[in-house]
């Protein structure tokens, strides 16, 4: 890979993230309510939000952290709205795990649904996955629907598996196949 891929939807385009982000990130990730059911850990500090986006910015990145991360921003604006992309590729067996955050303000417009078509669809035609999979804690009611709308398949359940907020949560894991 020369170059970080950009992917376009009707209404979003998904980039690399930039320095400029640092603000945008920062609203995001500092909303408790974004991170609840994403470890429940909120950025405080813009460093955290530079952290992040150094970590997740250039080609160089993948191959280092098997991990892709795009920006997902409005169309027309170009505004950074959240993240979206893969995490734990696994070259060998040809499977990643997918992940997503939105800004609350975005929620419920198909906004995720949008990103995740086309996060999915460059995993399939371009990263040559096998399996596409996710996880998520139990009653999360909304990450659920949305993995069953894009087609996922309930594979299983660990038992306690997550410690958050003074309690362990079951968590749920969904796959797609190529």
């Amino acid at each position: 890979m020369q170059t970080f891929p950009v992917l376009h939807t009707k209404r979003l385009t998904l980039t690399a993230l930039k320095s400029e982000d640092r603000d945008s990130l920062l609203s995001i990730f500092s909303d408790p309510h974004v991170t609840y059911y994403d470890g429940g850990k909120v950025m405080k500090t813009t460093t955290q939000a530079q952290h992040y986006i150094s970590a997740f910015k250039d080609v160089t990145s993948i191959s280092t952290t098997n991990t892709i991360r795009w920006g997902v921003r409005l169309k027309e604006s170009m505004e950074l709205i959240g993240t979206a992309g893969f995490q734990n590729w696994d070259r060998t067996s040809s499977k990643a795990e997918m992940g997503a955050i939105l800004s609350r303000d975005f929620w419920r417009d198909g906004y995720g649904l949008e990103a995740a078509k086309a996060v999915i669809n460059y995993g399939f035609r371009h990263m040559h996955l096998h399996k596409i999979y996710a996880q998520t804690i139990e009653n999360n009611h909304a990450a659920v629907k949305r993995l069953e709308q894009l087609g996922f398949q309930k594979e299983g359940t660990f038992r306690d598996h997550v410690y958050l907020r003074k309690q362990y949560y079951h968590v749920l894991v969904y796959s797609l196949f190529q």
